[in-house]
């Protein structure tokens, strides 16, 4: 146990100190209500109420700074981090109802400290009580000082030990819903401010066409024919189909003019 005490980060171990003043505070606080109720002799023959009026008169609210000094270092500790193993939350709401508790207590003390300064007696015939007028004033001051001190303390600590728990119990349940608003956000990362509707989008201005390419220029006729080039011409097709011509191919070549050299004989 002592070495799992030594692995404890800072914070867990100040709350478990801290729990362990807060639990002592507890103890001795009963054990003044119990020593109060008994500091007057004879006591246990009067009434209840009687008993219960001389008991928070008796009481000294001083019994209970163990268990402050322990809500605040509990207090201390879970603002550092402190997890008790996941029993954080738990801790922070039963400290935080028994701070209250104790707020109740303090306004008790300083009801029945009012109720006898003011009548300046307790109960009745022989096993009446009655504190001189100088004691009833400094003990209703001690009381009523005492209680408002403390229980500004309690109500500032409880609070704060309370709202963490409410933030604790209510993390889980807020992030599924934080991963629900993230799947629903648009994909593109834009951002809707506000609810109203969005403005129609305005027309863009038509763009004209691009400029096409010129067309090809078409073939030109051919230029007109002079009168020589057309006689030329009638004169190449008459030749071509003319008996002439066929009689001209179909001529032998002249014979060569050339002689023969002498040949010599023996």
């Amino acid at each position: 146990m002592i070495e799992r005490a030594r692995q404890l980060p800072f914070p867990d171990a100040l709350a478990v100190a801290a729990l362990g003043l807060t639990a002592a505070g507890l103890i001795v606080t009963g054990d003044g209500l119990v020593a109060a109720a008994r500091a007057t002799p004879g006591s246990s023959g009067m009434a209840w109420t009687d008993r219960l009026l001389l008991g928070l008169w008796s009481f000294r609210l001083e019994h209970t700074l163990w268990f402050t000094l322990g809500l605040l270092l509990l207090w201390a500790a879970l603002a550092l981090g402190a997890h008790l193993e996941g029993r954080a939350a738990e801790a922070a709401r039963i400290a935080s109802g028994v701070a209250i508790g104790y707020v109740l207590l303090a306004a008790a003390v300083v009801l029945g400290s009012t109720v006898v300064a003011v009548s300046g007696s307790v109960g009745s015939g022989i096993l009446q009580v009655r504190p001189s007028g100088d004691a009833r004033i400094f003990t209703w001051l001690l009381q009523a000082s005492s209680a408002a001190a403390l229980s500004a303390t309690w109500l500032i600590a409880g609070w704060r030990l309370g709202e963490r728990f409410v933030l604790a119990e209510a993390a889980p349940a807020a992030e599924p819903a934080v991963l629900a608003e993230d799947a629903a956000a648009p994909a593109d990362g834009l951002e809707v401010l506000s609810d109203l509707p969005l403005p129609k989008p305005v027309p863009l201005p038509e763009r004209p066409p691009p400029p096409q390419p010129p067309a090809l220029a078409e073939a030109q006729p051919p230029p007109a024919e002079t009168p020589a080039a057309r006689a030329r011409r009638v004169f190449q097709e008459r030749l071509a189909y003319s008996p002439r011509r066929a009689i001209c191919w179909t001529r032998s070549p002249a014979p060569s003019t050339t002689a023969a050299p002498p040949t010599s004989t023996t």
